[in-house]
């Protein structure tokens, strides 16, 4: 009998075997959440412990025993965990900060559906010191907003048989459908030395990770309520400016943002003198394109339901284009185009579920240098079975300026997660169309994609148009005036051999025309390999050959220009990792080959050292050599992060970056100490060093120490 097809028998007997639906346990004693699973209360709750290996010895049960308990309130759930270890010594767990990355530590992950739709839900994480995350999950996991904050509350801790933790969500928290009461619900528990990942219930390797669609069953879900809905958030904020040599400024603050559960799926949002004081900076960034860079969004406001606004590709997060066109980008409110704040006065925003219809509703008022300016985005969608929906987008920008826009469109999603039986694939089409007030007038774009991301074999492939004069006013698109084919497709067999865990290898090719069908970018490559072992470490290599006209002279630098021509060259890559898991670790890539005229050479590292569990030091490095017929320059970025973390509650961020074309130095510190969760105290600090090579001397700075208060009803 094959290896292949003793794994098919193991797969289908484990999922015969596995339990797919739990019944949760309602009580009137609430456990105390101090990360130690000991009261008898949770001896009364449901239990789960067949956890499955999804990696990297799939249908198989894990090698370390996991104890889940389930438990809720008429107001919270609950969940309790026990992960014993046969190694504690061993236990990957550095981290403490609130919503950092977990990907390389020991953890336990939630999943939970709470409309029982198999589109969206919500995930929370704990690792064994009770650092904890959380995330909204839409489109059957192929969208994930890592940035989203709900107010709950999980400790976890060390033991001498391994750790556990204790979790408390709030109802108030969660929306969801009123009379639903059986929820989606998956449970993950990685061990990260072993590179194994356990999964309830049973998980095949061609479903994302995430995914909705193949959850369990939580069933009596009864009697649960979020009281009146009402969520009020005031804030206080007093600081000390400095520019240059202006005099210091003292700048106060008062604002709130109010939230009300019209219905158990529905919420509504009103901003007032809205701040971001305490939103990280952006990384600083080298570009030498033609065209825009992105920048994802960071603050809260805008992130909280951002997955009601994902239109076409737009947010699914393993889709190599998802950022060609992007209708409804929010850095477009409250930030000019170099980055920096533009006041908002204010703003409304309504997001979630009624029946089958996902809605999204956002009114924003700012206060620009040209005068009040006036924003406001729609977006409807409808359910079609379980993996497909179809949908509507509005935007509009009413400033009395150029600025004016309108934007409307259509989109739908034909997808299923059982093609040949357990398999992904979908297929995406989109229509937009502009109306602006400026010399851009009206114009359209459309496109389509086939997006079959399995273990195995992953293919993406698709189509667009933007014309000439399509111009979103608050969306991203980084070329207009095109026309794209694109296709990336790979295999990743698991070999279960020398350590590897998956080896990847693949092809791309991308081709763009002008509106004419005149040749403008074409690139073909292969990834001959890619190299992922269980120890954690990855290796990879890939070349391109590439093909750019330009139509006009692209000024790459200031004193630097490449000429009006048609190029062609190669590019080569090899990257290699070692396992973050490790207290030091570094990632390296390392890029060269033709460019325009000459040849370009990249570096970039990233280093990692965990001192200790309180301290955390990171480095990166971005270095280019570029050689034109024109002359030589190179570029560096450096960006430096250290860590101290006093507690889950309590840390403190420091960021500094410098890159030797602004020649300026950027220093950030965030402290945050968190008293409970909603109830928060941020102290932050900026400031601008210019020239610091030669001299070390801040040339400007702002400091922010800012209350925040959130009140339940």
């Amino acid at each position: 009998m094959t290896r292949a097809v003793q794994l098919y028998i193991i797969c289908l007997t484990t999922i015969a075997l596995s339990q797919t639906s739990i019944k949760a346990t309602k009580t009137d004693i609430l456990p105390v959440i101090d990360g130690r699973v000991e009261e008898l209360v949770w001896e009364s709750g449901a239990v789960i412990t067949d956890f499955i290996q999804r990696v990297p010895d799939v249908g198989q049960p894990m090698t370390e025993k996991t104890v889940i308990y389930i438990l809720y309130s008429s107001q919270t759930l609950y969940f309790g965990m026990k992960c014993y270890d046969s190694e504690p010594a061993k236990i990957t767990a550095k981290e403490l900060a609130r919503d950092v990355s977990l990907g390389h530590e020991d953890k336990i992950q939630i999943i939970i559906d709470t409309f029982f739709d198999k589109h969206n839900a919500y995930w929370f994480q704990i690792n064994p010191r009770g650092c904890i995350g959380d995330a909204l999950v839409s489109q059957n996991g192929a969208a994930f907003n890592k940035s989203w904050d709900g107010l709950w509350e999980g400790k976890a801790h060390i033991t001498e048989w391994g750790w556990e933790g204790e979790i408390a969500i709030p109802f108030k928290t969660m929306s969801f459908r009123r009379g639903q009461t059986t929820w989606g619900l998956k449970l993950i528990r990685q061990v990260t030395r072993k590179s194994e990942q356990g999964y309830w219930p049973v998980a095949n390797l061609d479903s994302h990770k995430f995914q909705v669609s193949d959850a369990g069953h939580m069933t009596g879900m009864l009697g649960i309520s979020q009281g009146i809905g009402l969520d009020v958030v005031p804030y206080g904020l007093a600081g000390i400016d400095r520019k240059n040599e202006s005099r210091r400024e003292y700048p106060s603050e008062i604002g709130f943002d109010a939230f009300y559960q019209i219905t158990p799926g529905l919420k509504s949002a009103l901003t007032v003198n809205t701040d971001f004081a305490q939103t990280e900076v952006d990384d600083r960034r080298v570009n030498l394109t033609r065209f825009p860079l992105f920048f994802e969004e960071k603050r809260d406001f805008f992130l909280d339901g951002a997955n009601y606004f994902h239109f076409g590709i737009d947010g699914e997060q393993d889709h190599p284009y998802q950022t060609s066109i992007i209708p409804f980008f929010s850095r477009r409110l409250g930030l000019d185009d170099d980055g920096n704040l533009v006041p908002i006065l204010g703003g409304a925003k309504l997001t979630g579920q009624a029946g089958r219809w996902n809605l999204g509703f956002l009114d924003i008022v700012e206060d620009r240098p040209e005068g009040a300016s006036h924003a406001a985005v729609g977006r409807v969608s409808s359910h079609l079975g379980e993996q497909s929906y179809i949908g509507l987008i509005g935007t509009a920008r009413n400033s009395n300026t150029e600025m004016d826009n309108t934007v409307i469109g259509a989109d739908a999603k034909f997808g299923t997660s059982k093609f040949l039986g357990n398999k992904n694939i979908s297929l995406s089409v989109f229509g937009l169309r502009s109306t602006a007030n400026d010399s851009n007038g009206t114009d359209i774009a459309y496109g389509s994609s086939f997006f079959y991301p399995n273990d195995f074999i992953w293919i993406a492939s698709g189509f667009h148009q933007i014309g000439d004069n399509f111009c979103p006013g608050l969306g991203f698109v980084p070329r207009r005036g095109v026309r794209q084919i694109y296709f990336r497709g790979g295999l990743g067999p698991r070999p279960q051999k020398w350590g590897i865990l998956q080896s990847i290898s693949g092809i791309h090719f991308n081709r763009i025309t002008d509106l004419q069908n005149q040749l403008i970018t074409r690139e073909a490559g292969v990834m001959p390999l890619n190299i992922e072992f269980i120890s954690g470490e990855s290796i990879a290599f890939s070349f391109t050959h590439v093909y750019e006209r330009l139509v006009e002279d692209f000024p790459i630098h200031p004193e630097h220009s490449i000429p009006v021509g048609a190029y062609r060259f190669w590019r080569c890559e090899l990257e290699a990792t070692t396992a973050r898991r490790r207290p030091f670790y570094i990632a390296a890539d390392i890029e060269a080959g033709g460019f325009f005229t000459g040849t370009l050479r990249t570096f970039e590292a990233e280093i990692g050292w965990k001192i200790g569990v309180p301290f955390l030091v990171g480095l990166d490095i971005e270095h280019n050599d570029v050689y034109l017929d024109t002359g030589d320059f190179s570029t560096d970025v450096v960006r430096l992060n250290f860590d101290v973390l006093f507690g889950p509650d309590i840390f403190l961020v420091n960021f500094l970056q410098y890159d030797n074309l602004s020649k300026k130095l950027g220093w950030q510190s965030r402290f945050v100490w968190i008293l409970k969760p909603g109830q928060e105290v941020f102290l932050v600090w900026k400031s601008i060093s210019t020239d610091p090579l030669e001299h070390l001397e801040i040339s400007e700075y702002a400091a922010r120490l800012k209350l925040k208060y959130t009140i339940r009803f």
